[in-house]
């Protein structure tokens, strides 16, 4: 069964292990200022508290518990490839942005907010107790061989996919392997979102690549 399903939240909301409630060779590219990864991103998370819900900003990992909801926020400064990709709590990989790969050349713009989720879908963590990992990455250049691996996990069939999921979360260590020395903090910056006015993202540069892990363990 497929970790996410559609099902409706207040405006709309995605559920993770989550489930969905709402709606060559790694390229590299040339350490300059033309190929300088820019992008602002938030992640943030609406949380229960008794009758309560709290909004938070997710900066690193944490702690969540069942019906607590997540959406990822990206806006680019220069034109740059970004990617998120969770890796589930029962070893499911799914990208979550870009929505398709044809974005990159149809729907793919600076200054304009991305949601992750799209549009009024959130992101509901279940009944499911694990870890959820969700990646980060940023590239001057499309990179290829990640963007192969996800393509053949998604093509796979079941008794494929353990296999296919390994060869993603290898391709994703292996760039933090490499460029891990590459990261920048960001500096707070605000972010047009849909859940009560403005929130606080960070820019985010880099020389070539940045990439970053935010693990969050369900209770």
């Amino acid at each position: 069964m497929h970790p996410y399903r559609w099902v409706v939240y207040v405006s709309t909301v995605m559920v993770l292990s989550l489930t969905i409630l709402g709606l060559p060779g790694t390229a590299r590219a040339q350490a300059s200022d033309e190929n300088n990864v820019s992008f602002v991103w938030a992640f943030a998370a609406l949380v229960a508290e008794g009758n309560v819900t709290k909004q938070m900003l997710i900066k690193e990992d944490i702690k969540l518990k069942t019906g607590d909801l997540l959406k990822m926020f990206v806006e680019l400064r220069k034109t740059c490839f970004v990617y998120v990709i969770h890796h589930g709590a029962r070893g499911e990989i799914q990208r979550l942005f870009p929505y398709d790969i044809q974005q990159f050349t149809t729907d793919y713009q600076t200054s304009k907010t991305y949601e992750i989720p799209p549009n009024d879908a959130w992101l509901r963590i279940n009944e499911q107790a694990g870890l959820e990992t969700f990646y980060l990455v940023a590239s001057a250049q499309r990179l290829t061989d990640l963007e192969q691996v996800l393509a053949t996990y998604t093509a796979a069939q079941p008794a494929e996919q353990p296999v296919a999921a390994t060869n993603v979360l290898t391709e994703l260590r292996n760039l933090l392997k490499q460029h891990r020395a590459s990261m920048k903090p960001g500096r707070p910056v605000p972010i047009a979102g849909n859940m009560r006015g403005d929130i606080e993202g960070v820019e985010i540069t880099a020389p070539q690549l940045y990439i970053e892990t935010f693990t969050i363990e369900h209770q």
